[in-house]
């Protein structure tokens, strides 16, 4: 702290600070005014900052919420997190959010990269403002089977065409469906051949979207007739709060096993670990315990979400503030 430093040590450091600062000397002039090395003037200037006599503020337009980012950052070791202004509207929430899903990957998508596709609402709607506005040799693969009972624009293999045909890439189509009658079934569907170069390329990719869905009766899972009534009350009732690619977590991040899981024919979290960056979209008020359970898995890397919900992740977080 700045009380900590002698009066001569102080006033020398806002000097030097000064000059760098506002006069916009460079190190190396400052070093030749005040009989200094480069590196001793660029250690002085740290020390400056550490001790608080400079003080950096940025003053950021009204939609950005680049503290609230932070703090996700922070809290949940995410690479990064991109948070979008509350909205009262639903739909213009999720809109807000996938814009700025969309201009994410625009950003960082590289010629030849793969990027793993889930299922969902939120996932979806980032296609429509998808818009590179260049020819990109990237692919996007499903990342999970789809299901009939589920609007078109929802499933993976919509999402991942969607995509492709907004950047001139290439979709790689899984078709089978999000859920068998049972293990062995899924085991021979995943040994087929062409259900085993979708799921690989899948397994191989650079990056992953993924939606993060909940566990109450109106669910995904439940809505595409996935898995009954029954079954997911039977996670709650094991503490199950939300899913990724349909792989259940509890509050603390912590796997639920099911019967589900030898049903489902997609990526695990395991498989989505092994990806560099795994991307997943949030704009539901009500998915406070999911988006919680979610980044505490450690599979997420990168979170865009609204607002509202950032705040209630963080308040169920942190330590009282």
């Amino acid at each position: 702290m700045v009380d900590a430093l002698a009066e001569g040590d102080r006033e020398r450091l806002a000097r030097l600070a000064y000059r760098y600062y506002l006069d916009e000397l460079t190190q190396e002039q400052i070093g030749r005014e005040f009989g200094l090395s480069r590196p001793k003037v660029q250690r002085l200037l740290e020390q400056a900052r550490q001790a608080g006599v400079v003080e950096i503020r940025v003053v950021s337009p009204p939609g950005l919420r680049l503290e609230t980012e932070a703090r996700l950052r922070k809290t949940f070791g995410l690479a990064d997190a991109i948070v979008t202004p509350a909205r009262t509207d639903p739909a213009s929430q999720r809109e807000a959010v996938a814009r700025e899903a969309a201009r994410y990957l625009e950003a960082r998508l590289r010629p030849g990269a793969v990027v793993a596709v889930g299922m969902g609402r939120n996932t979806s709607e980032i296609a429509r403002f998808f818009r590179p506005g260049r020819r990109l040799d990237v692919t996007f693969a499903s990342a999970m089977g789809g299901s009939p009972s589920v609007d078109a624009p929802t499933n993976p293999n919509e999402i991942c065409r969607a995509l492709a045909v907004a950047c001139g890439g290439n979709a790689e189509s899984l078709y089978a469906p999000a859920y068998v009658e049972s293990i062995e079934m899924r085991d021979r569907l995943q040994h087929q051949a062409a259900v085993a170069h979708s799921l690989g390329m899948a397994a191989g990719a650079d990056l992953a979207l993924v939606g993060i869905g909940g566990t109450d009766d109106e669910c995904t899972t439940v809505r595409s007739g996935c898995c009954t009534l029954g079954e997911i009350s039977r996670l709650r009732a094991r503490g199950a709060v939300g899913d990724v690619l349909c792989s259940y977590f509890d509050v603390n991040g912590r796997s639920i096993t099911s019967e589900l899981n030898g049903r489902f024919v997609g990526l695990t979290l395991a498989q989505l670990r092994r990806i560099g960056t795994v991307i997943a979209v949030a704009s539901e008020v009500d998915k406070g315990a999911a988006l919680l359970g979610a980044v505490r898995t450690g599979v997420i890397d990168v979170l865009m979400i609204d607002e509202h919900t950032a705040l209630e992740v963080l308040g169920a977080a942190e330590p009282a503030r």
